[in-house]
């Protein structure tokens, strides 16, 4: 049994996570060769094949730190990181030739990413629940 009560383990894992994913990208701009780190242009829009693989491992600590109840925050988390991006990428976009603004053409090319984001930040939470789960319930046997 843990000595930190649910809501402390909540904002630890928030903590760890938020760390976890800046600590993971730096290293997996700087370790992973740069064709590994490259955006795949799809029809769907620009796709990140790390990002999605460094978000879930990220969230999958968070999961095995809260347990389930952290899949609300890594879903606020990514899509609070998704909203700032969209609004970053809008702010340094010039208007398309069809003047339509800045933040529709960002956001048509980038749902599909957030999406998956948003997928892997779920996925990972899951995983590192049921982890959880497994090992306390060996540790309860």
């Amino acid at each position: 049994m843990s000595v930190l009560r649910p809501w402390q383990r909540m904002a630890l894992a928030t903590v760890t996570v938020l760390v976890a994913l800046l600590l993971a990208s730096w290293i997996a701009a700087r370790v992973l060769p740069p064709s590994w780190q490259q955006v795949v242009v799809t029809p769907l829009g620009y796709l990140a094949p790390i990002s999605y693989l460094v978000t879930a491992a990220c969230m999958a600590l968070g999961g095995a730190m809260a347990g389930r109840r952290f899949l609300v925050v890594a879903l606020g988390m990514t899509f609070a990181l998704w909203i700032a991006t969209f609004v970053l990428l809008a702010n340094i976009a010039l208007p398309t030739a069809d003047s339509t603004h800045p933040l529709f053409a960002v956001f048509r090319t980038n749902v599909a990413s957030a999406v998956l984001s948003l997928a892997a930040a779920a996925l990972g939470t899951d995983l590192g629940a049921r982890w959880q789960a497994h090992r306390a319930l060996r540790a309860a046997a």
